[in-house]
């Protein structure tokens, strides 16, 4: 196991190797686009969904095994504790077990966190290619995965959800935040903000990261709001961009 803290890899909108993860993001669409197009039947489906999720579950134990190997693993960056570590399980839950409660946090936790990290990608456990190709399948399949889901099998969210959600994501920092206490991490970026240059990023804790380095409390996370605002922006602005078929399934 590694001690130190793994070097970020951070990709600036534009550059080569953010249109080489756009590359393997657009080829990922198109494979499910055109198996999901051929498929027919209710069991066609289901294999497809239980090859599809398996295989996301291999590239999850690959790449533990890969890290230790490297001698990249460690506490502080590994632990599936991101809201997009949290959407990879529900991800391989859904199209493992069709499991339905799966879907209404993937919803807007993989669509807005899928869509930001591959806008502006910061590899959080190193940057070697299995680390790269691995970030872009799993956070394009975050993405994917519940548009899949809507579109494909009919799955729909509440007009309430996205209320639901974001009251999870509150209920969440705190065992979040106690779990960067004790590992020296920053998970769910609770001690500091991601490094990437995103407009949702506002700010910095006004004394820096007092509470995770010596617990104190005199310090503000100025940048923690703003990320509550803009997800909350993010989630009505879904709600509403699904709204017909939300009405639709109420009726």
């Amino acid at each position: 196991m590694n001690f130190l803290q793994i070097e970020h890899a951070v990709y600036a909108l534009g550059s080569s190797g953010w249109w080489g993860g756009i590359g393997i993001f657009s080829l990922y669409v198109a494979v499910i686009w055109i198996a999901a197009s051929r498929l027919q039947g209710e069991d066609a489906l289901r294999r497809f969904e239980k090859g599809w999720g398996s295989a996301l579950l291999l590239l999850w134990i690959g790449k533990h095994i890969h890290l230790v190997q490297a001698d990249l693993w460690n506490i502080m960056d590994n632990l599936e504790l991101h809201l997009c570590g949290f959407s990879r399980f529900l991800s391989i839950f859904l199209l493992l077990f069709g499991w339905r409660w799966a879907y209404y946090p993937l919803f807007f936790w993989g669509i807005v966190g899928g869509f930001h990290s591959l806008l502006t990608p910061e590899l959080t456990s190193g940057d070697t290619t299995y680390m790269y190709i691995e970030y872009y399948v799993v956070h394009g399949g975050i993405l994917i995965i519940p548009l899949y889901f809507h579109f494909v099998r009919g799955m729909r969210i509440g007009r309430w959800t996205w209320a639901k959600v974001l009251a999870t994501n509150l209920g969440l920092m705190i065992p979040i935040g106690l779990a960067n206490y004790l590992t020296g991490g920053n998970y769910m970026f609770l001690c500091s903000p991601p490094k990437v240059e995103n407009p949702m990023i506002i700010g910095e804790w006004v004394d820096g990261m007092r509470v995770c380095v010596d617990g104190s409390f005199n310090a503000f996370p100025i940048y923690l709001v703003g990320f509550l605002v803009a997800g909350t922006a993010h989630y009505l602005l879904l709600t509403g961009l699904f709204w017909r078929s939300i009405r639709a399934a109420e009726s």
